[in-house]
């Protein structure tokens, strides 16, 4: 992978885009709504990197090769620390010990950046909405993320938010999703549950997928999102945008790996589908992490269009076992890594969706046309 993008130098311009404006450590600071975008780019291209799962005990390496590909932007998507907290002084001194990165803290003074959460730095494996410490949670990231103190971040029920970006002309809507601070239980298979040891050793000898043990929730109550998230989303997919960058903690397009990931919520991946298309949104994209292996899917959407999730996990963490996923249009990389969205608005535009390692090595490489992501003319 060049370790340049291809850009004129010079192109670069960051908006003041609120009171405040961008700090040293430039976080977004204007809704997809607002008069002004937090960034402004010129030249023919948008390169967005993005990446989750670091584990702040850890080197953290991958920083370096990341601010060498020279994003415009970095999407942190999750697990961003391990918290894994059960007290409130615990969920303290996990964001001390992530402020101590120094690899992580100087990339972000120098690059802009977006965050989300996912289980872990929310509170603990796998919990949602009946977390007990979500309050004081969503307090310390919008303080470790910047966020001012009339932020609806640190009001709203979740840390969900909506971003713009203009580049080359045109508008690119960046939507970050909270999956966790309103979501209903999983459900799970007790006897897959009870047997993990086992099942990792049979995985491991045999080299077959192994299915985890979430099983999809059909009751019509259960939600990822909550109502107000959902009524806040309709209304970001209204506005108009030449492309749309949806930020999901956990996967979307993945189906069947036991897993989390949206289709334990079958009912809420339908909806989202069915809002795109009730909004005629088009060119959207999915970002996603959480599985500490990288890979790409697809899900080709009956009456809509192909929807492209690319998976980047880990910064830090890998798991090298198996995992069923019908939806699946590349290898898995079980290594560190993060993920590139080169958009190139030339002709009629595309975005090239890329996996790239520790050592700068490209793993993972698919172009898909712009034009591929639309609804059939009615």
């Amino acid at each position: 992978m060049a370790n340049k993008n291809p850009l004129d130098s010079g192109r670069r311009r960051l908006l003041m885009a609120a009171a405040g404006g961008l700090a040293a450590a430039p976080m977004a600071r204007a809704a997809a709504g607002s008069a002004k975008p937090f960034l402004q780019l010129g030249g023919p291209s948008l390169r967005v990197a993005f990446g989750s799962c670091a584990k702040q005990s850890k080197p953290q390496p991958i920083w370096a090769t990341i601010a060498a590909a020279r994003p415009d932007l970095f999407l942190f998507m999750g697990d961003n620390l391990y918290a894994d907290a059960r007290d409130a002084a615990t969920l303290r001194q996990r964001y001390v010990e992530f402020g101590q990165v120094e690899a992580l803290q100087a990339f972000r003074r120098n690059t802009p950046h977006l965050a989300i959460w996912d289980d872990h730095d929310f509170g603990d494996d796998d919990v949602g909405g009946d977390y007990e410490l979500k309050q004081l949670s969503q307090q310390l990231f919008c303080d470790e993320w910047g966020e001012r103190p009339d932020s609806p971040r640190r009001t709203r029920s979740g840390v969900y938010e909506a971003y713009r970006i203009e580049s080359a002309g045109r508008s690119v809507q960046i939507l970050m999703l909270d999956l966790r601070f309103n979501r209903t239980p999983l459900v799970a298979d007790p006897k897959l549950q009870q047997g993990y040891r086992s099942m990792v050793m049979q995985a491991k000898l045999s080299g077959k997928p192994m299915i985890g043990w979430y099983v999809p929730n059909s009751d019509p109550r259960a939600s990822l999102l909550g109502e107000e998230q959902w009524a806040w989303l309709a209304e970001r997919l209204a506005e108009p945008a030449d492309l749309r960058i949806i930020g999901s903690s956990v996967q979307f397009a993945a189906d069947g790996t036991g897993w989390e990931c949206w289709a334990n919520f079958p009912r809420e991946r339908e909806r989202l589908v069915a809002l795109l298309a009730k909004h005629r949104a088009e060119h959207a994209v999915i970002v996603s992490g959480d599985m500490h292996y990288a890979e790409l899917s697809k899900w080709p959407v009956p009456a809509g269009y192909p929807l492209w999730d690319l998976t980047s996990s880990g910064l830090t963490e890998v798991w090298d076992i198996p995992t069923p996923n019908s939806r699946r249009e590349s290898q898995v990389f079980a290594e560190p890594n993060f993920g590139l969205l080169d958009i190139d608005w030339r002709g009629a535009g595309s975005v090239n969706f890329s996996i790239v390692n520790v050592e700068g090595r490209e793993r993972l490489s698919q172009r898909v046309a712009l034009d591929s992501l639309r609804f059939a003319a009615t």
